[in-house]
């Protein structure tokens, strides 16, 4: 298993297994598989384009993507302390066994590293507790739920909202508490 950064070398397994992600656990994500089926390759090669606010992370075992998780920093002035961990996905048989939480441990390394960077933030489906789990174990708390967050146009579905701050992780890092 090598964890990396992705570039636009990487855009295709980078679209597969975000189709994939959309089809097996539509209700987690805020887009569709219909919508992102209808997107161009550019659009792709933007997605994991590494900007001075933006990177992709995946784990790749052998030359095959399982796992995801895309780092955005804010961008506003009042708002550069924060950033935010958004399509987190790992493939079905790659799960429960760690491989997502040392994915976003290199994930939060990595952020946690930018400048003044002090808060980086999630939404996961209040129902989706072994995602809890995991970012709890990472040490992050929840601050709040947005009620209704996502609808699939049947159902709606609340999120938790969740955050890390930069010393606690690092606190939680030299402990070896993951």
């Amino acid at each position: 298993m090598q964890i990396k950064l992705l570039n636009t070398s990487d855009f295709l397994d980078y679209k597969r297994i975000r189709l994939e992600a959309l089809k097996t656990d539509p209700v987690s994500f805020g887009s569709t598989l219909e919508e992102e089926m209808k997107r161009t390759e550019e659009y792709f090669k933007n997605k994991v384009t590494m900007t001075p606010q933006h990177f992709v992370m995946g784990l790749y075992d052998f030359d095959k993507l399982v796992s995801i998780a895309v780092f955005t920093r804010y961008n506003s002035l009042k708002e550069s302390n924060k950033g935010e961990i958004t399509s987190v996905y790992c493939m079905s048989h790659y799960r429960k066994q760690g491989l997502t939480t040392q994915l976003l441990i290199e994930l939060l390394k990595k952020a946690f590293t930018f400048p003044d960077l002090k808060i980086i933030k999630l939404n996961v489906l209040r129902q989706n507790t072994s995602a809890q789990k995991l970012y709890t174990k990472l040490g992050f708390q929840t601050y709040g739920c947005e009620p209704k967050s996502l609808y699939d146009g049947q159902q709606y579905y609340d999120e938790n909202l969740m955050f890390i701050d930069s010393s606690s992780f690092q606190v939680n890092q030299r402990n070896n508490k993951f």
